[in-house]
């Protein structure tokens, strides 16, 4: 029976722990009696941990809490210690006043515990060797002399406080307030004054040493090369600022006032720059190499990256454990609660607060450790990525030609876009392969302990359902690898029609391209796709029936085998363990979708791993010549062949010799082995016999020039010094003094593929220019006079090749059929089907009448036709344009494909930046802001920066699936409904139950819940093929097939998680303010606080990802893999930089979400609590369920909050989407053989007859032609 007069009663003691007040101070800290009457306690109050006879603990269990906090810096003290002596790198710290004063302070606190020791000695003269409270002052001591040592040692060897240290101090604070509160209310100060001062001495003297510790930062060292305010604050953060993630708040407080820039962002961590994570990542993979049969890429990354990721599961574990702690507290309150409306004496109000606090304690503590666990697994996954980045671009560069035949530069594109990513995703989810089955038994054992062994019910439901999980399982892996074989050939065709898309047009083959598009795209992709969707769709549908299969039968089972009634505090924290095994059943489909795609791409990037490398051996390098005349190339019975594996030579018997300046001359017909002579001295050839040395430095220019997305300048100086003086020799001599005249910005112009398009004439004479400003020895042309006019042919023979030119003192082998060049060269070799069938001088040769002097002949006479008949040196330009587009197709192919890039997309270098590169990278590549093909401005896929996001264009594209998304909506909210339904039938059910002390019309109340989770599950389902159907119409109209990926999978399934989780969290605080409306008045401020901390984490930064691979053989030829490996490593710490603070913004933003949602669990249970104890006839019923929903809101929270941040990263997809519909392009007309139905009048010299069919003209006309 309840007592009317509690509430008088409280008001008058002020006790709200049913103890009364003890006026008359009996005993103090101080007292001991010399017959103890507990162990080891001389006091006798006891060990407490109240005291019975005020409202206070007792002396004995305050000494029990300083105690374990001694222990505490004892035990793990000596572990810091341990490690901190072992530790080998030390930090660049500064000893100064700030170490020395932390030093003397701990000194002194130890001088005043000793103190307080002495006086606990007079006051307890026959028993002070047995008190526990002496040896509490002992063990203080040690523990602070331990912590003494462990401070002396960290500031030599960390640039933040030691965790164990911090913890020491706050727990000992703590332990000190509260013994200190206790010895006031005792009024000790009366009694035993100069005990009081020494402790209030070490208590101040404790505060000080906490704030210098904590609070304080400690110096670098003047001479350490890093500046303060790009140091990311990661690296010297304390532990309660890493639990909490405050030292991202600066960084959000200032994107929150402007637009963050790359300028703006902090240096990474030297753990997580790409030198490092890729180093590990080699070593480990060399190992297995090295120890393997079957080499384990699996193995490789666990060796390299396991250490961190295994430590979040420490924190996954606690986390796990503190959310079914929850469910246990929760019956407590119900328990608590029901004590006011039964007929029995209520429980004291303090009980009530303690049960609501450690409910918040365990909220806080969870969302801690949760997200400390988030944050390994994110940085792990950005290590594997990174690191697998390194290796792809490092493995890219030893391909042997082998090798490239099977791994084109669109799949090489690919594994850096699609598998590393499959694998960065794997981290976040991989664990729950542990974790789920383990939240899933701690639910099991806490239902034991609610229903007995009708939990078994729900074992046996899911144990019914794995089997058909493990199905669907199978059916998906199948799926998944049939998708990616289309991905890659929808990808491959998108580049090829690309690539020739001048000539698509030219032949009107518009159409013809547009149907066999269309047909990979509908008929294969996005039919493999609805499968994948349709058994995703079932797999949800089966997880998510799943828990409520578990709570219907448990239920069901529970009040047809059990006398006991089915009440409130057995069905609500029944419900919210149910709830809690939603989540593991939940993402074990995600977790075996994303291991199936690991493991696919995992066996590809180990096909690629483990591809045909370049022969080491095949070429040796030697010092360079210092004579005229001294052979600086020399072949000896060399064979060599494309491929090792095939039964054909690509060149035979070669006895081969050039000396320094000397022109050595390659001539023979088309496939003759020119280019593949070429090859074998550079060394890319497999060399099946013989010997080949090269003295001295390389030089190449391919017979395709490659030029990179640079400047003009930056691609003549390839890495090397600006020399002025000898700069402006090569550019006069290559004959490009007039072409920078004519560039928008002259040298500085930027030209490759996002710059301006430069003439196979240009492009050949600019990669001239490269290998002469190299200065090598050795020089290696491919036909570079082919591209180029005759007057021209002529300037460079002269200026360049001839015995007057700049490289006059080199070693020359040059690759021609020209006739000028032929009459310059001091020696001349005839290559047929691989051999070299002729050699000697010109005259020699000529005299000869052999198959040089014929070929010479009849290279005269074609190019004597040709100069007369323009007709045909039109057609003849076309062929040649045409071979050179399929030729350039693979470097197309990677451009195209990195369009598909959205996580790994480095920032442009800022000026600043640039300033710090070191090395040979520091030259390579200066990115510009001026577009070349028109006016000057930004380039095309830049975004301007005044406006944090672009959502006006998805609005003005809303409604194009039509009622897809109505129904979609419809059906969520009914599923929410549906949901909550069930539980408010729960509670009515467990209330009559309750009431009548039995369970009565089982048939029906379980007839009515099995109905409401049969429409949930039917609504999820739905939503599921409704998602399907969305993304359906996403792909079918989108116009530039660009990244498709992220539009029709992962855009459409974050909105629908999106979606859901809000809907949840409204209805939960739907469901709590009808509960106690008094919750109402929080909902206003907390909801204020929430889009507030929401809108500070919205700082998007966006930047590109642009690598070529096309230009490997001349990267080889001048030996700078490694310069641009340090550059490629640039590019992807530039995108590191933005991505780590992002993944760690969003925990900032979670952590304090979810403090919130703690704050919403306390608030329920404290209105709850006083609107019980204040008589206002509440039920337990209904708190129960107001909780029980209560207990969901954080998870909620965090997946909202999650989810935002996806669809902002993938929206960006939709953008370009809309980018490239809205582009302007010409009028598609069918093929017609009448010039009359061109849309636009054509030039008078485009109207003349042409071969091959009509001409479509673009609007405008094309400048320059």
């Amino acid at each position: 029976m309840r007592d009317p007069n509690s509430s008088q009663r409280i008001l008058q003691t002020g006790s709200f722990s049913g103890y009364h007040r003890f006026v008359e101070l009996g005993s103090d800290y101080l007292s001991a009696g010399k017959t103890r009457e507990q162990p080891l306690c001389g006091d006798k109050e006891g060990w407490g941990p109240l005291s019975a006879l005020r409202y206070d603990f007792t002396p004995c269990f305050m000494d029990v809490w300083v105690s374990t906090v001694a222990v505490y810096g004892i035990l793990f003290g000596g572990i810091a210690i341990w490690w901190l002596v072992r530790r080998k790198q030390k930090a660049e710290v500064e000893k100064d006043w700030h170490f020395w004063t932390k030093q003397a302070l701990i000194v002194a606190i130890g001088i005043s515990v000793a103190v307080q020791l002495v006086f606990q000695i007079l006051n307890y003269p026959d028993v002070w060797a047995g008190d526990f409270r002496f040896w509490t002052s002992v063990l203080t001591i040690i523990s602070l002399a331990i912590i003494f040592t462990i401070q002396f040692l960290e500031h030599t060897r960390l640039r933040n406080p030691n965790g164990v240290v911090l913890f020491y101090w706050l727990f000992i604070l703590i332990a000190f307030s509260v013994k200190l509160r206790s010895l006031i209310s005792q009024q000790i100060y009366d009694k035993h004054l100069p005990y009081f001062i020494a402790y209030c001495v070490g208590f101040g003297l404790s505060w000080v040493e906490f704030g210098l510790e904590w609070l304080v930062p400690k110096k670098k060292s003047t001479y350490q090369a890093i500046e303060d305010d790009e140091e990311c604050p990661i690296e010297y953060a304390t532990v309660f600022s890493i639990l909490t993630f405050s030292w991202m708040t600066p960084m959000m407080r200032y994107g929150y006032k402007k637009f963050l820039t790359e300028d703006d962002l902090w240096n990474l961590a030297k753990r997580d720059t790409t030198k490092s994570t890729g180093g590990k990542f080699q070593q480990a993979w060399d190992y297995e190499l090295e120890n393997r049969k079957n080499p384990s890429l699996w193995m490789a990354i666990f060796r390299a990256f396991s250490g961190p990721y295994f430590r979040g599961s420490l924190f996954k574990t606690i986390s796990d454990t503190l959310a079914f702690v929850q469910p246990q507290l929760l019956r407590l309150l119900i328990q608590f609660v029901k004590s006011y409306s039964a007929d029995e004496e209520p429980e004291p109000v303090i009980r009530g607060a303690a049960i609501a606090l450690a409910m918040f304690a365990v909220s806080v503590g969870q969302t801690m450790a949760l997200h400390q666990y988030f944050q390994r697994a994110f940085e792990t996954g950005m290590r594997i990525k990174t690191a697998l980045t390194a290796a792809i671009y490092s493995k890219s560069l030893k391909l042997s030609n082998e090798g490239r035949a099977s791994k084109s530069t669109g799949d090489i594109v690919n594994y850096m876009a699609v598998d590393t990513q499959r694998l960065q995703d794997l981290t976040q989810y991989g664990q729950q392969l542990w974790s789920a089955p383990y939240q899933i038994v701690l639910c099991m054992i806490s239902l034991y302990q609610l229903v007995g062994l009708s939990m078994l019910a729900g074992v046996g439901a899911m144990i019914f359902m794995i089997p058909i999980n493990g199905l669907i399982a199978r059916l998906m892996k199948r799926l998944q690898k049939e998708q990616m074989k289309n991905k890659d050939s929808r990808t491959r065709l998108i580049a090829e029609i690309v690539n020739n898309m001048k000539s698509i047009k030219l032949y009107a083959w518009g159409s013809a391209f547009m149907q066999k598009l269309n047909y990979v795209r509908n008929d294969q992709e996005l039919k493999t796709l609805r499968k994948i969707g349709a058994a995703q769709s079932v797999a949800n549908f089966t997880w998510s029936t799943t828990p409520f299969l578990v709570s219907c039968s448990t239920f069901t089972v529970f009040v047809l085998t059990k006398s006991t009634p089915l009440t409130t505090d057995i069905v609500f924290p029944a419900l919210t363990l149910f709830n809690l095994l939603t989540f593991p059943l939940a993402i074990l489909p995600m977790v075996i979708t994303s291991i199936i795609e690991a493991s696919v791409a995992v066996g590809r990037l180990t096909s690629f791993f483990l591809a045909e490398e370049l022969q080491e051996d095949a070429v040796i390098v030697k010092g360079p010549v210092d004579e005229n005349g001294e052979e600086s190339i020399t072949i000896r019975d060399g064979t060599f062949s494309w491929d090792r594996h095939a039964g054909r030579n690509a060149l035979e018997d070669i006895s081969f010799t050039a000396s320094k300046s000397e022109l050595t001359c390659l001539v023979g017909r088309v496939g003759a082995g020119k280019s593949s002579f070429l090859q074998a001295i550079l060394g890319d050839l497999w060399k099946v016999k013989g010997e080949v040395v090269v003295h001295g430095a390389t030089a190449y220019v391919a017979q395709q020039p490659w030029v990179m997305n640079a400047s003009v300048k930056e691609n003549i100086l390839f890495g090397h010094r600006f020399d002025p003086v000898f700069y402006d020799k090569t550019v006069k001599a290559c004959a490009l003094v007039e072409d920078f005249a004519q560039l928008p910005d002259g040298d500085e112009t930027e030209v490759g593929e996002r710059g301006i398009s430069l003439s196979g004439g240009q492009k050949a004479r600019l990669t001239l220019a490269r290998a002469v400003y190299a200065r090598a020895d050795v020089y290696l042309l491919d036909d570079c006079l082919s591209a180029v006019d005759q007057h021209v042919g002529r300037h460079l023979i002269e200026n360049v090749f001839g015995p007057t030119g700049l490289l006059s003192g080199k070693t020359r082998v040059l690759a021609t059929n020209s006739i000028p060049v032929l009459m310059e060269a001091d020696f001349i070799c005839l290559i047929r089907e691989g051999k070299i069938i002729e050699r000697g001088t010109y005259n020699q040769l000529m005299a000869m009448k052999g198959e040089v002097s014929n070929l010479i002949k009849t290279a005269s006479n074609q190019d004597h036709q040709s100069t007369e008949s323009e007709t045909t040196s039109s057609g003849s330009s076309v062929t040649i344009e045409v071979d050179r587009s399929n030729e350039d197709q693979e470097k197309d192919e990677m451009e195209e494909a990195q369009e598909h890039l959205t996580q790994l997309q480095p920032i442009r270098p800022s000026v600043s930046g640039l300033k710090k590169r070191k090395g040979s990278s520091a030259t390579l590549r200066r990115a510009s802001t001026a577009s070349f093909k028109g006016p000057r401005g930004k380039l095309r896929d830049e975004e301007e920066p005044h406006s944090k996001t672009k959502q006006g264009k998805e609005f003005s594209e809303q409604g194009k699936v039509k009622w897809d998304v109505t129904i979609y909506g419809i059906m969520l909210v009914g599923g929410q409904t549906a949901q909550i339904g069930g539980s408010v039938w729960l509670k009515n059910w467990s209330e009559v139950n309750g009431n009548k002390g039995t369970n009565p019309n089982v048939g029906f109340y379980i007839g009515i819940y099995f109905a409401l989770g049969i429409g949930i599950e039917e609504t999820a389902r739905e939503d599921g093929f409704r998602d399907i159907q969305v993304s359906d119409e996403l792909f079918r109209n989108d116009p530039s097939r660009s990244n498709p990926e992220s539009i029709f999978q992962v855009l459409a399934r974050t909105f629908n998680m999106l979606f859901v989780n809000s809907a949840r969290a409204m209805f939960t605080l739907a469901v709590i303010s009808t509960s106690t409306p008094v919750f109402i008045a929080l909902i206003v401020p907390l909801s204020a606080v929430y889009y507030w901390v929401q809108s500070v984490s919205r700082s998007p930064i966006y930047a590109h990802f642009q690598e070529s691979l096309g230009g490997i053989t001349t990267i080889r030829a001048y030996r700078q893999q490694m310069r641009f490996a340090l550059e490629n490593e640039w590019r992807v710490d530039a995108n590191l930089r933005a991505y780590f603070p992002s993944i760690n913004a969003n925990r900032w933003l979670a952590v304090r979400l979810e403090f919130l949602g703690s704050i919403i669990i306390l608030s329920a249970a404290g209105f709850s609590i006083i609107s019980v104890s204040t008589g206002s006839g509440l039920s337990a019923g209904l708190v129960g369920l107001a909780m029980s929903y209560a207990l969901q809101i954080t998870q909620s929270l965090n997946w909202i909050v999650r989810q935002t941040v996806e669809v902002e990263t993938n929206i960006v997809s939709v953008e370009r989407v809309l980018e490239y519909a809205r582009l302007p392009s010409p009028m598609l007309l069918p093929p017609s053989p009448l010039p009359s139905s061109l849309p636009l009048p054509c030039p008078a010299s485009l109207t003349s007859d042409f071969p091959f069919g009509p001409l479509r003209c673009a609007r405008p006309p094309p400048i320059g032609g």
